[in-house]
């Protein structure tokens, strides 16, 4: 993903953070300084557009480690939160159940334990005071990292629970030979408006990065009385932050578990290649097999902003409107196919 298109994607993480963008810079680093990750000219030239502009958070691009946000904190004197902490944020935003908040929470703390940054009231309460980028729970307080790990380890138990429930669950689909897709994608393609199309259910979708974090799973009906499974599940993003990975193993053990995948992709993104690999690369890093990945299949979602016909000779390629429900019966005939 080149610098610009990077950038582009942190305006929009920042806007759905209600967070009023008011300059944006892209740096080349020769060397990275262990540090404060960017050289001193350049920390000096920031200070003073910190000081122009009368910033109170600055938001880096890419991640820290916690002696680099710190140290740029210190030196610029205002808040600094990044990338990880910016989509954690909007994760925790997000969260509706009681597992989704529980995984939330658990990348929340792991990424918090190594840097104690100023920003919770208190452990127990659950997201009050706990924002990254400030908020009415912001006080200058050092962490009990004791207190964060019991925590971690309460929750890390509770989602086992939840892991071992799944797989229940999915020994008794696998003894009815109950076949399983699971739609995978870029956050926002409009996976869950097709998981709705496709099932006739009414899950809430929105315009927006990451409305969907709980899996969902219903049956779709294609034809002669088959039928199958459909798993909604959480969007992806470039740069994903590890914690996340970590903390929605359960929810990911669902796309491994699967027997097809259907990667949704926004035709009109003009980066959607880039984002198909991304997809990709973040399959494979959470243990997805290549043979899966080579043979799933790519939906190109949202053609109805687009005034013109599509085709497509791979067998695997497949053109929809969620929104309108145009090709859904010959996407319905390529998953008959997989089958």
């Amino acid at each position: 993903m080149d610098p610009e298109e990077m950038m582009s994607e942190m305006v929009n993480l920042c806007f759905n953070l209600n967070i009023n963008i008011l300059g944006k810079k892209t740096i080349k680093i020769k060397k990275i300084n262990a540090s404060t990750l960017i050289g001193k000219g350049t920390l000096t030239d920031l200070l003073d557009e910190v000081n122009l502009k009368k910033l109170n958070l600055l938001i880096c691009n890419s991640s820290l480690t916690p002696n680099q946000q710190r140290n740029l904190e210190n030196f610029l004197k205002v808040k600094v939160v990044d990338r990880s902490g910016i989509i954690i944020e909007i994760f925790a935003k997000r969260a509706l159940s009681n597992e989704g908040k529980l995984q939330v929470q658990l990348a929340e703390m792991v990424y918090r334990k190594s840097r104690l940054v100023r920003a919770w009231t208190h452990l127990e309460r659950q997201r009050g005071g706990t924002s990254f980028v400030g908020g009415p729970g912001e006080l200058q307080i050092e962490l009990d990292r004791r207190l964060i790990q019991e925590k971690i380890d309460k929750i890390k138990k509770r989602l086992k629970n939840v892991s071992k429930r799944r797989g229940i669950q999915r020994k008794l689909r696998s003894r009815n030979n109950f076949k399983i897709f699971a739609i995978v994608g870029y956050t926002n393609a409009g996976k869950t408006l097709l998981f709705n199309q496709l099932t006739k259910q009414k899950k809430e979708s929105a315009n927006k990065l990451f409305a969907t974090l709980d899996t969902k799973i219903s049956r779709v009906f294609l034809r002669n009385n088959l039928s199958v499974g459909l798993i909604d599940t959480v969007g992806f993003i470039n740069n994903i932050p590890t914690q996340l990975i970590e903390s929605f193993k359960a929810t990911l053990e669902e796309i491994n578990e699967s027997d097809y995948i259907i990667n949704v992709v926004d035709i009109n993104d003009i980066n959607f290649q880039s984002k198909i690999n991304t997809t990709k690369k973040i399959l494979r890093d959470t243990g997805v097999s290549n043979h899966k990945i080579k043979n799933m299949i790519t939906v190109f979602n949202k053609i109805d902003l687009q005034k013109k016909n599509f085709n497509s000779k791979n067998i695997n390629i497949s053109y929809v409107s969620a929104l309108t429900g145009y090709g859904l019966e010959k996407l319905k005939a390529l998953m008959t196919k997989s089958i």
